[in-house]
């Protein structure tokens, strides 16, 4: 093989995978769309506990507790605290799952986007000569 040969091959190489950087990019845009529009709430990437639940098994607190605070039963304030815990960490995971969203999706786009612009044009001027 000649160094030509194996220059066309690789421009060509680098092209289609960018175009299927783009195609990814162009799925995360689209179910980024559908996620903010179709949806009250933005969808959590994991399950998560519901908030609604009875806190008296919920496993993650609201402050740490000494094993004798565990013991004894939590009272409605505690219940309630621990509830508004939950329901912020939820939105806080909400936000960042959004931002992470729309953030891949415009890196996926915007690098198939550029990669193929830079070698597209170099494959096909190599395979033309």
């Amino acid at each position: 093989m000649s160094g030509k040969t194996i220059a066309t091959i690789y421009f060509y190489l680098i092209s289609a995978v960018s175009l299927f950087l783009i195609v990814i990019g162009i799925f995360s845009v689209v179910t980024f769309i559908i996620n903010s529009t179709e949806y009250d709430k933005y969808p959590l990437r994991y399950t998560q506990p519901d908030c609604e639940f009875s806190f008296n098994n919920y496993p993650y607190p609201a402050k740490p507790m000494s094993l004798d605070e565990k013991s004894s039963t939590s009272s409605a304030q505690d219940l309630a605290k621990q509830k508004q815990f939950c329901l912020n960490q939820q939105e806080i995971d909400r936000k960042q799952h959004r931002i992470e969203d729309l953030k891949n999706s415009l890196a996926f786009s915007l690098i198939g986007i550029v990669l193929f612009l830079i070698h597209f044009p170099q494959a096909r001027k190599h395979s033309r000569s």
